[in-house]
């Protein structure tokens, strides 16, 4: 939460390259609003930045009660086609910005929740808690990069192979609370990775039209692929090429965030992604 719900959003921690994931327009407006946005005001930061759908929801106030009695967040979305939002709460800022650059993707997420009519939270559902909460979508057009972290080969495939790595891949922000674990971000943070395979004509895309591309194409495929967490990879995502001022060979070697012990049994497993080319 914010400390003081009218404070402006904090501009530093939006230069950091996990929040490229939203459209700089919308990051320009957020910075420019000069007070942390009211729930009515979500959508309009949005306003014409290029999307795959137009949003079928609005947001407004969390009232806890009415939820509840709803039967929880995503009933509650269903039966009102709006989405409680709190005041004054950066994970819920992102939220809602991630249901307006995606709101494909998320509607998908937002059904698998709803899938199970027990009450009771299978695979494919904590699979898409997972994602929604702390995704990172890795798109690359060389597949031996999802093995090399799938295989916990992180100073390979980070620091030694860095170049082709950010020729061949871009990794995307997608779960809320990791963005807002980005703001100010602890040692050891993870995040759970979803590998997606794109040409490299996808890659070439500018940054709006790769994502609205991903948010038609994972909203399709999300559903069948997330049918248990083991398809997401965990990711130490302080990692990644450009996301901490701090990376070196020695921070690759430290195996008590870049753990290595499960190398050789992750290796013969073989890794998941899904195809979107």
């Amino acid at each position: 939460m914010s400390s003081l719900p009218w404070a402006p959003v904090d501009p530093r921690f939006l230069e950091h390259p996990a929040f490229s994931i939203f459209d700089r327009a919308v990051r320009e407006r957020l910075v420019a609003l000069g007070h942390f946005p009211e729930p009515g005001e979500l959508a309009a930061l949005a306003h014409g930045i290029p999307s795959s759908a137009a949003p079928w929801f609005e947001f407004e106030p969390e009232d806890a009660l009415r939820v509840r009695r709803a039967g929880g967040f995503d009933r509650f979305i269903a039966g009102t086609a709006r989405i409680p939002t709190r005041p004054g709460s950066y994970h819920d800022l992102f939220g809602a910005l991630i249901w307006l650059h995606f709101p494909r993707l998320k509607s998908a997420l937002h059904r698998m929740q709803l899938a199970s009519s027990s009450g009771v939270r299978g695979p494919r559902e904590n699979a898409a808690t997972h994602f929604d909460e702390s995704g990172v979508v890795v798109a690359s057009s060389d597949p031996s990069v999802f093995r090399a972290l799938g295989a916990l080969e992180w100073p390979e495939v980070f620091w030694q192979r860095r170049a082709a790595l950010e020729a061949s891949t871009r990794f995307l922000g997608f779960g809320h609370g990791l963005l807002d674990a980005l703001r100010v971000p602890q040692p050891r943070l993870m995040g759970m990775a979803l590998f997606a395979q794109v040409s490299p004509a996808r890659l070439a895309l500018s940054a709006a039209d790769f994502r609205v591309f991903l948010d038609r194409e994972l909203s399709q495929r999300v559903p069948e692929f997330l049918a248990e967490p083991a398809r997401l990879q965990p990711l130490p995502v302080l990692g990644v090429p450009g996301w901490s001022s701090a990376q070196s060979p020695e921070l690759y070697a430290d195996e008590r965030y870049f753990r290595r012990a499960r190398q050789r049994s992750r290796a013969r497993a073989g890794v998941a992604f899904v195809e979107l080319d």
